[in-house]
C-alpha cells in the first residue's frame, strides 16, 4: 500500500498487498450486523441454514480464483467485476498475484491470436455487478473478483441449496 493511504490496489502489487475486508464474519457483533441483512429468495435461503459474510475493498482489490459451495453475491455499493469458469475447467494462475494482475497480464494471453478472439475453449464468463444487483455462483465453480470502485461493499451468502436440488418444489418469489 502507499504510504498516503490510498486504497487502490495496483496490477502489480502481491495479493497480501490489498485493502480488503472479507471472511470470518461470524462473531455476535457481525451476526447482529448481517441479521439486518434480507435473503435472496430461494429454496435454500433460510436464516439458520446459510452463512452470510459481509466485504469490503478498495479499487482494484478482490479474490483470487478460487471455487466452493453455491451461493450468492450481492453489491451494496460499488461495482464487482467477477470473472467465473465451470468445474470441468482449471484456470491458471499464480496466486501470489491479485485477480487484477490476472486480469491484466494472463486474460490478454488468452487470446486467438489467428482470430482476435479469446477462445471459445478458454473465455471465462463474465459480469460485473452495480449496487444492488446479485450473482448466483453455482456449486464448485471457479471464480475471482476485482472490486472497481475507491470502495466496494458486498455481502455473500452461501448457501446448502445442491442438497435440495433433488427435490421437487416450486419457489414463489
Amino acid at each position: 500500500m502507499k504510504e498516503t493511504g490510498e486504497t487502490q490496489v495496483l496490477p502489480h502489487q502481491l495479493s497480501n498487498q490489498t485493502w480488503y475486508l472479507f471472511g470470518e464474519t461470524f462473531t455476535k457483533e457481525w451476526k447482529q450486523f448481517l441479521s439486518y441483512y434480507t435473503l435472496p429468495k430461494c429454496v435454500a435461503c433460510i436464516r439458520d441454514r446459510v452463512a452470510l459474510s459481509f466485504g469490503i475493498g478498495g479499487a482494484g482489490s478482490g479474490v483470487q480464483w478460487h471455487t466452493h459451495g453455491p451461493g450468492f453475491s450481492e453489491s451494496i455499493h460499488g461495482r464487482k467485476h467477477w470473472i467465473l469458469y465451470p468445474p470441468e475447467f482449471q484456470p491458471v494462475y499464480n496466486p501470489d498475484f491479485t485477480s487484477l494482475h490476472w486480469m491484466e497480464y494472463t486474460y490478454p494471453t488468452l487470446l486467438d491470436f489467428d482470430s482476435a478472439r479469446i477462445s471459445q475453449r478458454h473465455k471465462p464468463f463474465e459480469c460485473t455487478l452495480y449496487p444492488n444487483e446479485m450473482i448466483y455462483f453455482p456449486n464448485h465453480w471457479h471464480h475471482a473478483t476485482i472490486n472497481l470502485d475507491k470502495y466496494t461493499a458486498f455481502v455473500s451468502t452461501f448457501t446448502q441449496e445442491h442438497e435440495f436440488m433433488h427435490l421437487d418444489f416450486e419457489v414463489d418469489l
